[in-house]
């Protein structure tokens, strides 16, 4: 489907006519919005003091014997983002592009996060807010096979799960802001790419996952 509008929590996103070549001249736009753009919840803890004022447990609001219960209110926020992940993508070089930015307005040059082509088979994408927007558009002549996307909810501060390499291993389970990934290969085969990546605060990963191929 060319032109829409995507509510999360998840979905597909492929190119006009896919797996059939797409059309020339295309001009398609996908805003995406997250269903839940700011989950805020609110909880009463309650926190059980006696009277020299030690912690003693969590229960409910009342005083009973020397111990004195107190119930306060803490507030929790979970603001969610749109991660993109590619399954295909063969467009043609330099002529076809599909484009990726933050937010709800398409095209505009300062939300822009990546502008691809080719193909190679992009990273996965995280947006900054619970918007994304997608804008794919072809020349009048030549065209290739298209592409294939899943996009999906995240909480905001993580970068997303990037997978594991064919062939390879990976040391850490993580992907929020600060956590760092160590890939390694089986033997037999070698690394292409960095032996680790961390996750930005910009929600995207340091670098492309490495891969894994034959010595």
């Amino acid at each position: 489907m060319c032109d829409a509008h995507l509510r999360g929590p998840s979905g597909i996103i492929t190119s006009p006519n896919f797996p059939i070549q797409y059309d020339n001249n295309a001009h398609c736009v996908w805003i995406i919005t997250a269903l839940n753009p700011a989950k805020v919840g609110e909880e009463s803890v309650n926190i059980q003091y006696n009277k020299e004022g030690l912690k003693a447990e969590l229960s409910s609001g009342r005083q009973q014997g020397k111990w004195m219960l107190c119930s306060n209110p803490v507030h929790g926020t979970g603001a969610q983002v749109i991660k993109l992940a590619f399954e295909e993508f063969d467009l043609e070089r330099g002529y076809d592009t599909l484009t990726v930015g933050d937010g709800g307005q398409d095209g505009d040059q300062k939300t822009v996060l990546y502008v691809l082509t080719g193909t190679s088979v992009p990273d996965l994408i995280v947006s900054t807010n619970h918007q994304m927007w997608l804008l794919f558009q072809t020349d009048g002549s030549g065209s290739s096979l298209g592409f294939k996307a899943s996009y999906e909810e995240i909480e905001q501060g993580s970068c997303g799960d990037p997978g594991i390499p064919a062939y390879g291993r990976r040391e850490g389970s993580r992907f929020r802001h600060g956590d760092t990934l160590k890939f390694e290969c089986q033997p037999a085969f070698e690394l292409v790419g960095q032996k680790a990546i961390t996750c930005q605060k910009n929600n995207q990963w340091s670098a492309k996952k490495p891969g894994c191929v034959c010595k």
